[in-house]
């Protein structure tokens, strides 16, 4: 039994190797059989679909030359094999078709490929119209090879053609092509990327390129189908094979590219534009913004406490701690002069003490406390404890604000020429901001970010337009037109916009000329537009891939770097960059503005001193102590007229010619700036002359005397009635009074 059940198993094991072993020889077979005659949905022809086509002598004549005489051409194509290996054409491949991964410059790669002719019309696969055999069509595809013959030999039949090519010039960027003769202009001043682009793909295929004018009658339907634009004048005209291509930089639109090839050269971002910080309309409004530029680093209410709240409440305090202190700068009372002259013309003079009015003190205290912030110091005399401890406040007030402001005030100047209060598309629509844009851009805006039409500003119908959002006036640069029309503050949303969406490289080229310095672009792109060429569909497979080629190899870069404008606006903005006259307007500003109020305060009270007519008499009133802009005394003597004021005696004292003499610099220089070198330039000692006694000393005394009358008139010309007073009192003085 056991040896039966052995010799059984023995045979099924058999059977089932016998099964397994056709089963696989079926497969090889099958896949043999699929890999020489394609794939089954693009099945290889047979020889026996050639016996009955007519092989012309001319035919055979070129095959011959091509392929070769060692290639039957009746098993030519027939079946999935590398048929070109012998042929004549492959005679010079170089050894780049052994390597991997096939280097992307080898184009005798077919040479090494399998391929067959096919069926187009029992083919799903790719295939092309035989060079050789009218009415064959050829597949790599189907024998899972990829087609590198078409392509070197759509690159191949370039060679020695001429082209007719329109030319338009763009009316913005700098990407495209441009003429100063304008679009259609045959002649030699063609210039731009795309230009050197093309010029340099005619060089590489060899072919010949030929300026030509579209068809002027074509233009009205033209503008049936696309309307009024040279531009689509262009792709019309070449779509009808009345152009074999344009080279400019072209909007690839739907419309356009529905009615030929389209090759796309480079893309165009799109930008939402705005002003930057202190751009405006108007110099006006350039000035405005840059003045209020120096208040920035505090909003209004932290100004409002600063100045009408803590600094005033800080010099108040100081003032009910320093009132009437010995020493303080706030004194009850203070000695005055009192001058008066009679009808007779007799003049006389006496010393009083006259009580500060409260009201003084307060404003003193108020300047003070002003002053100490733009000088960065409180240098008043302080001697009450409470004043001291107060000066605390102040002092650490002054540091920790001026510290806080400089450096905020710093970033705000240094940065603001880029940045700007809106920075987002969607901030622009929230706001209600009116948009500027150029027609096609409008339209993108608009079905995409759902803009109301509304809010993009329409076409001037009185400037040449038709009165639709955005601006595409054939004759009046409509996408320049769109930063012509940008205003920071306007009151005419039909014509003007707050911001702009526009082409990036139409930013750029206004820059380069230092125009519209005062837009930037902001945010991230909106959208990108394809700029590329149209092509005549016929030539549009040879013509793309040696376009394709050109860009791969870095040739549409290189143009492009090459015309890459530079920027003649100021730079701006960044750490360490230099300030500009205008940021620092407001700088300006404040401080001639204290210059010009100081004239005024200065001119008016010398004009309006303090004298009353009593009965017929002239009084003045002339204060015998003297302070500076903090209160504190001065370091030198009080002298009017020649006389000295004693503040312990109450009253004045004749000054000698040797005392003035003995002044320094720093005194006469004190005394003019207190507004009484007038007074001072002579004084007389009674007792060390007699003039009666002593002629020669009299005669000199009135040369003095005469010589001070001079210089004291010639300086005080615009103070007439002073200057007589002082003249006459010191005459008086002079002849023994």
């Amino acid at each position: 039994m056991s040896r039966l059940h052995t010799v059984r198993r023995t045979s099924i094991n058999s059977a089932a190797a016998t099964t397994i072993l056709l089963i696989l020889v079926s497969l090889a077979r099958h896949t043999i059989a699929q890999a020489l005659t394609g794939n089954d949905e693009c099945p290889c022809l047979p020889a026996d679909h050639f016996r009955n086509h007519d092989h012309s002598e001319e035919t055979i004549t070129e095959f011959e030359s091509v392929v070769g005489l060692s290639i039957d051409p009746t098993q030519y194509g027939i079946g999935c094999l590398p048929h070109d290996t012998n042929a004549v054409q492959c005679s010079d491949a170089n050894d780049c078709t052994t390597i991997v991964p096939l280097p992307a410059d080898c184009d005798k790669s077919f040479c090494k490929r399998s391929w067959c002719f096919v069926d187009p019309e029992n083919c799903s696969r790719l295939s092309n119209p035989s060079t050789l055999f009218k009415g064959r069509y050829y597949s790599y595809a189907t024998c899972g090879e990829l087609d590198s013959f078409t392509y070197t030999e759509r690159l191949r039949s370039l060679k020695g053609r001429t082209f007719q090519v329109g030319y338009n010039s763009n009316s913005g960027g700098w990407k495209g092509a441009h003429n100063p003769s304008g679009s259609f202009a045959v002649n030699k001043q063609w210039t731009g990327p795309a230009v050197d682009f093309i010029h340099e793909a005619a060089l590489e295929a060899g072919f010949t390129v030929n300026m030509t004018q579209p068809p002027e009658w074509l233009r009205e339907k033209s503008k049936e189908f696309f309307g009024n634009s040279n531009f689509d004048f262009c792709v019309y005209a070449t779509s009808l094979g009345y152009l074999d291509f344009c080279v400019a930089s072209f909007f690839i639109t739907e419309k356009r590219a529905s009615v030929t090839t389209m090759f796309e050269t480079t893309s165009d971002p799109v930008y939402l534009i705005t002003f930057t910080e202190g751009g405006g309309q108007t110099s006006w409004e350039s000035f405005a913004t840059a003045t209020v530029t120096i208040f920035q680093p505090f909003t209004a209410a932290a100004w409002m406490m600063i100045f009408i709240f803590c600094i005033p409440l800080l010099g108040l305090l100081m003032l009910y701690h320093e009132y009437d202190a010995p020493g303080s700068a706030y004194p009850s009372s203070e000695p005055v002069l009192v001058e008066s002259e009679n009808e007779e013309g007799e003049t006389h003079a006496e010393v009083v003490t006259r009580p500060i009015p409260t009201i003084k003190h307060v404003f003193n205290s108020l300047y003070m406390g002003w002053l100490s912030f733009f000088a960065g110091s409180y240098d008043q005399s302080v001697v009450t404890t409470g004043g001291k401890i107060n000066l605390l406040a102040i002092a650490s007030f002054i540091m920790l604000l001026l510290a806080v402001y400089t450096a905020n005030l710093a970033a705000i100047l240094t940065q603001e020429a880029n940045q700007s209060s809106i920075d987002s598309i969607e901030m622009a629509v929230k706001q209600g901001l009116n948009i500027c844009a150029e027609r096609k851009i409008a339209t993108v805006v608009i079905e995409s970010f759902g803009v109301d039409p509304k809010k993009i500003v329409a076409d001037p119908v009185g400037l040449g337009g038709d009165g639709q959002p955005g601006f595409n006036c054939p004759s009046c640069n409509a996408r320049e037109r769109t930063f012509n029309n940008m205003r920071r503050v306007h009151n005419d949303p039909s014509q003007y916009c707050n911001v702009a969406i526009a082409s990036l490289e139409d930013l750029e080229v206004l820059h380069r000329y230092g125009n519209h310095c005062d837009k930037i672009k902001v945010g991230e792109s909106i959208a990108y537009r394809s700029i590329g060429i149209p092509i005549y569909d016929e030539h549009a497979d040879a013509l793309v891939s040696l376009l394709h080629k050109q860009k791969a190899e870095g040739a549409m870069t290189r143009a492009l770097a090459a015309a890459a404008p530079s920027s003649q606006c100021p730079e701006t903005g960044g750490e360490g960059s230099s300030l500009t006259v205008q940021q620092l307007t407001g700088v300006w500003v404040i401080t001639f503005s204290f210059a010009l109020i100081a004239l005024l305060a200065n001119l008016i009270s010398r004009r309006c001193r303090r004298r009353n007519s009593i009965g017929g008499s002239i009084r003045k009133e002339r204060a015998l102590r003297r302070f500076d802009q903090w209160g504190n005394p001065p370091p030198y003597d009080v002298v009017v007229d020649g006389y000295k004021y004693d503040a312990e005696e109450n009253e004045l004292q004749e000054v000698s010619v040797r005392d003035t003499e003995n002044m320094t610099e720093v005194q006469k220089d004190g005394l003019e700036g207190n507004n009484v070198s007038n007074d001072l330039e002579l004084v007389i000692e009674e007792e060390a002359i007699d003039v009666e006694e002593a002629p020669d000393e009299r005669e000199q005394l009135y040369d003095h005397r005469d010589q001070h009358v001079q210089d004291d008139n010639s300086q005080q010309q615009s103070i007439g009635d002073k200057s007589q007073w002082s003249a006459a009192s010191l005459v008086k003085k002079l002849a023994g009074y």
